[in-house]
């Protein structure tokens, strides 16, 4: 044999219990942190209503995110039927890592951050976004970062635009098609409606119950309306979507909302082209950041959002 040929140690499979060595560790599935601490805050909440409130998450995000990580696993996680929660085998043992990984987690994030992160991060956002979908989420963010104070304004779309930047850190706003940038959240037609019980769409001037100038929506009814000669006045404005639809409820005019806005109201119904009410353009929702150097309170809500804000799919 040639001395100076080296032979190469031939290729060991690995053992049962051996330790995988950091390549093998990047060919792994990786399990999300977010789907682990809703397992484990099922378990030690004992219900996925405790951990939906212990969270600050609706129940349905709580089962999703469970059945979410039993697709990544491919095992059950509690017996059949889930009412009487108990954890199957693979779950008893699934529950064991989650905590040692959440703890792990912790310890990283303690050694990575010497000191407490605070300041404040100025964020404007729709009406819909901080009334329904924000509150649950910062509440969240508030827990992990008790330090950073957030200041929510709602407004309107072309305000929160011109002041994205000297103003916000961070938006959610409405856009029409193809206009947004960063993050699409979701599209949403815009639609009129009114009253089951009222007919105020048959008045002259037709009587609108609108958001305040600088309204994306706003801008688009009269536009409609004028574009089709139909007069109109505009009888209730507020910045408030519940008092808009309130409005509506009690007869008084005629409302133009993000049609998911309307679809939970019973008393509530949508106007048609054929009643002489355009269609109007759907809108979309995007997360912006500032076009400038954020401060660290602001980008840490920032990626928490990218990570907790599903983005809108076309189906």
């Amino acid at each position: 044999m040639n001395p100076d040929v080296q032979l190469q140690p031939p290729l060991r499979q690995r053992e049962p219990g051996q330790p995988a060595d950091s390549k093998d560790m990047l060919r792994g599935r990786l399990l999300a942190p977010e789907l682990l601490r809703a397992f484990v805050a099922v378990v030690e909440c004992n219900g996925y209503t405790p951990a939906a409130q212990y969270l600050h998450r609706t129940q349905a995000a709580i089962s999703q995110q469970i059945a979410r990580l039993e697709d990544c696993t491919g095992i059950d996680l509690f017996e059949k039927p889930t009412r009487q929660l108990r954890l199957t085998e693979q779950g008893r043992v699934l529950l064991d890592y989650a905590r040692r990984l959440l703890a792990l987690n912790n310890e990283a994030m303690d050694k990575l951050r010497p000191g407490v992160i605070s300041g404040s991060v100025r964020m404007g956002a729709t009406n819909l976004y901080a009334t329904t979908v924000l509150p649950s989420l910062l509440a969240e963010f508030s827990e992990l970062y008790p330090a950073i104070h957030i200041d929510l304004q709602v407004g309107v779309a072309e305000e929160m635009q011109r002041k994205l930047g000297p103003a916000f850190d961070l938006t959610i706003n409405a856009f029409q098609g193809g206009e947004g940038n960063g993050l699409l959240l979701r599209k949403d037609p815009v639609v009129w409606a009114v009253s089951k019980r009222a007919s105020p769409h048959h008045k002259q001037p037709v009587p609108l119950a609108l958001l305040p100038q600088g309204s994306l929506l706003r801008r688009w009814a009269e536009e409609a309306l004028t574009a089709i000669g139909q007069r109109w006045v505009v009888v209730q404005e507020s910045s408030s979507v519940e008092v808009l639809k309130a409005s509506v409820l009690a007869g008084l005019a005629v409302g133009v909302f993000q049609e998911a806005t309307i679809r939970p109201v019973a008393d509530m119904r949508m106007l048609t082209p054929e009643e002489g009410f355009p269609k109007l353009p759907s809108s979309e929702m995007w997360l912006e950041r500032a076009n400038r150097e954020l401060p660290r309170a602001a980008k840490c809500l920032y990626e928490f959002l990218l990570e907790q804000l599903p983005p809108w799919v076309a189906e």
